[in-house]
């Protein structure tokens, strides 16, 4: 037994692992090194870009475009000349004086954010006046009407959280005119009492010759000042005034029959149609 004790710390001498050698080469001479285990690759970021790219209506018309309908108030501001009986110095003949006529009126609108501080404004011109003459009878030969497109480019203020905005701008005006004759005048008669004294006649002249205004369509320069109200995301109340500076030519002669020559102009003239408009709108926004 004693024997058996004392070869005890051999035994355990020769099961201890052996230490490791620091010396020993890690790989033969000329071997190629082991290939190291692939780390796999992370996958590639989206462009941020292709995360917020929008559609059409969404970058140029969601909450830049507005189509509207409202009411307009005008009236003339140059409604007189100089009463010269050389009549160089009158609109045309013996008219002398506008007065204003369908002061109020229905105005389509179409409104275009560009920006932030920037908007464009398609809407409608109209004016008109009834003529007076300053000879004895002070009677009126017809109307005169101008109406046409209005684009203004308007500078904006925001306000409010952007729900309401100051405007002003400039911009031109194209309106087509036009002169509606008072029958008796337009047939040729020498007032409305002999008119009637004839029998009121819608068509036979007095001197087989009718009376007639031609009116040129015109430019003119406009400018605004207003504010707009955006109570709801999709509704906006515009109300703004606008002064039109507006004189288009016209010319008075006498229209005969085809065989005779047709119209034959008698004098060239303009007329003053300057007017200040107030205008409301109620617009839908898209």
């Amino acid at each position: 037994m004693k024997r058996i004790l004392s070869l005890l710390p051999a035994l355990a001498l020769l099961a201890a692992p052996a230490p490791a050698d620091d010396s020993a080469p890690s790989a033969a001479p000329g071997a190629e090194p082991a290939a190291e285990a692939p780390v796999p690759a992370p996958h590639a970021p989206v462009p941020a870009v292709a995360l917020e790219r929008d559609g059409f209506y969404e970058t140029w018309i969601e909450d830049r475009l507005s189509l509207g309908l409202g009411f307009s108030y005008t009236t003339l501001t140059s409604p007189t000349r100089p009463k010269d009986y050389d009549r160089n110095k009158t609109f045309v003949g013996f008219i002398w004086k506008l007065e204003d006529v369908d002061e109020v009126g229905v105005v389509p609108e179409l409104r275009y954010r560009a920006s932030d501080h920037v908007r464009l404004t398609l809407s409608m011109d109209r004016v008109s006046g009834r003529t007076r003459n300053f000879n004895q009878a002070k009677h009126s030969d017809g109307n005169v009407e101008a109406i046409g497109p209005m684009l203004l480019a308007e500078g904006l203020l925001p306000l409010c959280d952007d729900t309401l905005f100051l405007h002003a701008g400039v911009g031109l005006a194209y309106d087509f005119a036009d002169f509606e004759e008072i029958t008796w005048w337009h047939l040729g008669y020498a007032s409305r009492d002999a008119w009637i004294a004839r029998g009121s006649p819608k068509v036979r002249t007095a001197q087989d010759h009718y009376r007639e205004i031609k009116v040129d369509d015109a430019f003119g320069l406009a400018v605004a000042a207003g504010a707009t109200w955006r109570p709801h995301p999709r509704f906006e109340l515009d109300l703004s005034l606008r002064h039109v500076w507006l004189e288009p030519d016209c010319q008075f002669g006498y229209t005969y029959s085809a065989r005779k020559g047709g119209f034959k102009k008698h004098q060239d003239g303009d007329f003053t149609l300057d007017h200040l408009a107030v205008a409301l709108v109620g617009s839908y926004v898209f």
